[in-house]
């Protein structure tokens, strides 16, 4: 059966993806490796301000709410259920007999 695309666009997509690939391999490691002479991070630097750029946590909203009842509205009351009228304990197959097989 012959191919609907040709292999060239393929190659392409496969070189593509390679370069991808390195391209953020490589990112990767110069950011880890990355340092300046002082030690201190440079205000100049790129990729020490990317680096030092961070969502800042914000602290939890705690609100303190109390309740205390005044009085009883409604007396609770408990529920009834209607009993079936049918009583039907047998609701599952019961398990096949060990002398039961498909052979």
């Amino acid at each position: 059966m012959r191919a609907v695309f040709p292999s060239s666009r393929f190659a392409w997509a496969r070189v593509l993806g390679v370069f991808c690939i390195a391209l953020v391999l490589m990112s990767g490691a110069i950011q880890v490796a990355h340092s300046h002479a002082n030690g201190q991070p440079d205000h100049d630097c790129s990729l020490c301000l990317a680096a030092h750029q961070m969502a800042h946590v914000a602290a939890p909203i705690t609100l303190h709410l109390s309740c205390v009842i005044v009085a009883v509205v409604v007396a609770p009351r408990t529920l009834e259920r209607p009993r079936p009228a049918v009583s039907f304990h047998l609701i599952s197959r019961p398990p096949p007999s060990s002398g039961a097989s498909l052979a």
